[in-house]
């Protein structure tokens, strides 16, 4: 009954900081902002702007994306931190777990195109899931492999050293593990199929593959590469497709296609013709991800669901305010960016 009760306060909780969010059509109207300096003031006021030190940072690429992981960090801090002891903590941080596992990418190129490690620029986030400090002072790949504690993790990669060392394997092997963590969690908390919190997590975990069938098919990954790192995840449908196709046009030949996946495909078709930058796709995936969790989590606005909303929510804000960002640096029409950034219709 404790735990229960203390689930019920997490949620009510969460339903208060998600009114603290900035207003999407608010994030909307930036696109007409003409300076830096007037944008920067609409900033300030926000958590954005604890961290932007001044106008000239908008323009800096590493810095958006610095001060946007460090807002979602900070917001999942504290509802990890009021989550302690319930069935969702473990499944909240496996969440954010994204980050340290995108840590341990930059790590491992870092060593296998031998940059020197002084130039390995980490995210400036950790959540414990993975010891990101100590790993990055490995200097050798063996050395990494001796210093990882996670044992799937650890074979996945000396299995790769093994085997045929293609680097794209191990990209795509890192999104498979994060994938298989977060339907682990789910396992661990007893949801079932039909609840909330199973549907919005299974949702989101969909949108994680999509995104990175998009971005392979973009930079025309081998599909066999593809297929031999998803074989039997729960997403069929979309592996099916991603076997037939080799580039990203006939990849969204074949989802308008198919009804769940029409709209996205239209979207990512027209966005990619208006703004030609590679970025939209992330866009319209982080719309389309939101959305889902939204539609979901209003089945159960007071349910363990409605937590997962917020923080893929917080993501959707981030995103919004990066695509303001970078339409502004690669000079897109406002007009197309304020289109971008239209409510999601489903």
């Amino acid at each position: 009954m404790l735990k229960r009760a203390k689930e019920k306060y997490l949620v009510v909780r969460t339903h208060g900081l998600k009114s603290h969010l900035i207003d999407p059509e608010d994030i909307r109207s930036w696109v007409f902002v003409e300076s830096d300096e007037s944008l920067f003031e609409k900033l300030s006021p926000t958590l954005y702007g604890s961290f932007f030190e001044g106008p000239e940072d908008l323009s800096n690429v590493a810095k958006v994306e610095d001060v946007c992981i460090k807002v979602n960090s900070f917001r999942a801090r504290r509802i990890i931190s009021l989550s302690r002891g319930t069935r969702i903590e473990g499944l909240i941080t496996t969440f954010m777990s994204k980050y340290d596992i995108e840590n341990l990418r930059r790590i491992v190129f870092s060593l296998l195109f031998g940059r020197k490690m002084e130039e390995l620029r980490l995210l400036p986030v950790r959540f414990g899931v993975i010891d990101v400090d100590k790993l990055s002072k490995a200097r050798r790949f063996e050395d990494l492999l001796e210093m990882l504690d996670d044992k799937r993790l650890k074979r996945l990669l000396s299995t790769w050293l093994s085997g045929s060392r293609e680097v794209t394997e191990i990209d795509l092997a890192l999104d498979r593990y994060y994938i298989d963590k977060l339907f682990s969690h789910l396992k661990d908390i007893k949801a079932g199929k039909q609840s909330p919190i199973y549907q919005i997590v299974y949702s989101y975990a969909e949108n994680v593959f999509l995104r990175t069938l998009l971005k392979a098919k973009y930079l025309e990954v081998d599909r066999e590469l593809l297929s031999k790192a998803f074989h039997r995840i729960p997403f069929k449908r979309l592996l099916a497709i991603s076997e037939k196709t080799e580039t990203l046009p006939e990849f969204l030949d074949e989802l308008v296609n198919l009804s769940p996946y029409k709209a996205l495909s239209v979207e990512i078709r027209e966005a990619l013709r208006e703004v030609g930058e590679p970025w939209v796709i992330e866009h319209v995936i982080g719309k389309r991800t939101y959305t889902d969790a939204l539609r979901i989590s209003l089945k159960g606005s007071m349910t363990l669901a409605y937590i997962i909303m917020y923080l893929v929510t917080s993501e959707w804000e981030s995103q919004s305010i990066k695509t303001v960002l970078l339409g502004r640096a690669s000079k897109v029409n406002p007009e197309v960016l304020y289109s971008l950034l239209a409510p999601p219709s489903g």
